[in-house]
């Protein structure tokens, strides 16, 4: 999936869509302030520019979402978009997800 079409994708789905945060994301960088809480609030809510991950690094198939939090910081959000199989008493289905895999702020 190109970039056009994950920004579509993302763009609709975030507001009704299952959102998982790693760990990573929140919790191996506490000196970046970020609560599991906020990083789902900023998918949901805020406004904000999606780009390729360009990084040597970037986990395949990823991208970067740039909104800005409520003190107008930038932040960048390594984001995927993922079909996640859930098995329930009425078969398999499948769902959308976001997961934020990364997060970064200048403190």
């Amino acid at each position: 999936m190109g970039l056009v079409e994950k920004r579509k994708r993302f763009y609709q789905i975030r507001g009704t869509c299952k959102i998982i945060v790693r760990y990573h994301a929140y919790a191996d960088h506490p000196e970046r302030n970020f609560s599991e809480l906020e990083l789902k609030n900023l998918v949901k809510n805020s406004m904000g520019r999606v780009t390729d991950n360009t990084s040597p690094e970037a986990i395949p198939e990823s991208f970067l979402y740039l909104p800005k939090d409520d003190d107008e910081r930038e932040c960048k959000l390594v984001i995927l978009l993922k079909e996640i199989e859930i098995e329930d008493e009425k078969g398999t289905t499948t769902k959308e997800t976001i997961i934020v895999c990364s997060a970064w702020r200048e403190v």
